[in-house]
């Protein structure tokens, strides 16, 4: 059986290398991105420039969309307090739901699957990337792809936040700790405190936010 090949437009490989480019950093928080200068610097049309920005708008990463450019959005504690008291409630809800829908030895099997490559991850990127799939097992698992794709969505700014606020290897350390303590509860079946050591997991993400000086 051939495979298919799925050609990608300019605009999502213009999305995906912006996107790529504000998590990691390099375009940094608050900065403006103007239409102009993505034009020269990609070769491409006035079209799929605004159609990346317009995503990007639509994921929360700018702001401030004008006929010119946009803005990178800004470090807000209080905007970062809303989107992580949101995610924490609908990662309760998700890992509630791996139980009911009979999911919980897949989900166990993939939070250690992802512990375990966060605890040994040689740099950053192998570090939140085994993060984000940690957190993204409850939800790829709950059997609610409504649920599923808010968190994809708004998990995405408070991702970007972590990222920059988690910065000493006493900060991952405790996180892995946390997550530890979270698979251990889950794997034996007490769900009611692995739910609320996932809560209390985000209220420590928090407090690193508060902490974050860009």
């Amino acid at each position: 059986m051939k495979n298919t090949l799925v050609k990608m437009t300019l605009s999502e490989q213009l999305y995906n290398i912006l996107k790529n480019e504000i998590m990691s950093g390099t375009i940094p928080l608050g900065s403006k991105i103007t239409n102009r200068e993505l034009q020269e610097r990609f070769l491409v049309s006035s079209t799929p420039v605004r159609d990346t920005i317009n995503k990007l708008y639509q994921d929360g990463l700018v702001k401030e969309v004008t006929k010119t450019g946009a803005q990178v959005i800004s470090f807000d504690y209080g905007y970062a307090a809303e989107i992580n008291e949101f995610i924490a409630a609908i990662s309760c809800v998700a890992l509630t739901m791996t139980i009911t829908r009979g999911t919980a030895k897949e989900v166990t099997k993939h939070l250690k699957r992802y512990l375990k490559k966060q605890t040994i991850a040689p740099d950053d990127d192998a570090y939140f990337e085994a993060d984000f799939h940690f957190h993204k097992s409850f939800f790829d698992f709950c059997g609610n792809q409504f649920l599923k794709e808010t968190y994809k969505r708004y998990n995405l700014i408070r991702f970007l936040l972590i990222k920059f606020a988690i910065r000493t290897a006493e900060d991952r350390s405790c996180s892995i700790k946390q997550h530890r303590d979270i698979v251990n509860a889950y794997s034996s079946g007490d769900f009611d405190l692995a739910s609320q050591l996932l809560e209390q997991h985000y209220i420590h993400g928090l407090s690193l936010i508060k902490e974050y000086n860009p």
